[in-house]
């Protein structure tokens, strides 16, 4: 058991490594995301500015929106795309052989790499641009220290989520080889079924009880309803176990579609 969890240390220390051999990605990252969520302020400020009725004060929709975009699981970024691409090319070449001898899982070795990218993502994209946003446009902090530590655990939980998502998007690319129009759809996807860019409060009736029976919700609305204080006590709790069943859920979906498509795998030149 210690020498597997040393042998997935090892392996997210290397894809650190690696991915701040390109810290000009994290750099631009950081500046885009800035850029976006300035953009959306502005949109959100003119919706307001005209709007008679509001489904949320505005402090905190536009807190709401703005950490929605600095921890954005679907945002075009190296941990993003990194993963799922480089998976493409090595079915591609046939590097993927090389993982499927190893003496770890493949889909941990994965996982131990998307950990690191999203180490990395952390510290160089998504801190710094919520402290800018914080000092700049004013975005509230957490409401209180219980907030704030749910906020941390559900962003945690979330990334599972997003990982598994991920992880089905690789398991497609041994049957197509190419993943960019998949990775764009899911991006869309995400975007809007997470509520990354506009509440479930502003959605209709009938579809915000659908969007509430997907696992999306788990990677952006819930992460951002316990930061802004609209999920406190009981209710923190119960969206944490939601978002802990549905990660359990998507990583055994993943895995089953990976014992699916190892076994429809073929390598190109040989």
């Amino acid at each position: 058991m210690m020498q597997a969890v040393e042998r997935m240390i090892g392996m997210s220390q290397i894809a650190v490594r690696q991915r701040l051999q390109f810290r000009f990605d994290f750099i631009m990252t950081l500046l885009s995301t800035l850029m976006f969520s300035v953009m959306y302020y502005m949109l959100w400020k003119a919706i307001y500015l005209y709007s008679t009725e509001t489904a949320l004060p505005w402090e905190q929709l536009i807190t709401y929106v703005m950490v929605g975009q600095a921890i954005n699981f679907a945002r075009w970024s190296p941990a993003e795309r990194a993963p799922t691409y480089a998976m493409a090319q090595r079915v591609r070449n046939g590097d993927i052989a090389l993982d499927l001898i190893r003496p770890v899982d493949f889909q941990m070795q994965r996982f131990s790499e998307a950990a690191g990218f999203f180490i990395v993502e952390m510290l160089w994209v998504n801190i710094p641009a919520m402290l800018l946003l914080i000092f700049i446009l004013g975005i509230s902090p957490p409401a209180n220290l219980m907030a704030a530590l749910g906020f941390v655990v559900s962003l945690c939980i979330g990334f599972f989520v997003a990982f598994s998502i991920n992880s089905i998007i690789m398991m497609i690319s041994f049957m197509t080889t190419n993943t960019f129009g998949v990775q764009l759809a899911k991006r869309a996807v995400v975007d809007i079924f997470a509520g990354t860019l506009i509440p479930f409060e502003f959605f209709p009736d009938a579809l915000r009880k659908v969007m509430e029976y997907l696992p999306f919700q788990s990677m952006a609305y819930i992460p951002l309803s316990i930061y802004t204080g609209r999920l406190t006590g009981w209710e923190m709790v119960q969206s944490l176990l939601e978002q802990l069943g549905w990660a359990v859920v998507m990583i055994v979906i993943s895995r089953l579609l990976w014992m699916k498509a190892a076994k429809r795998l073929t390598i190109n030149g040989g």
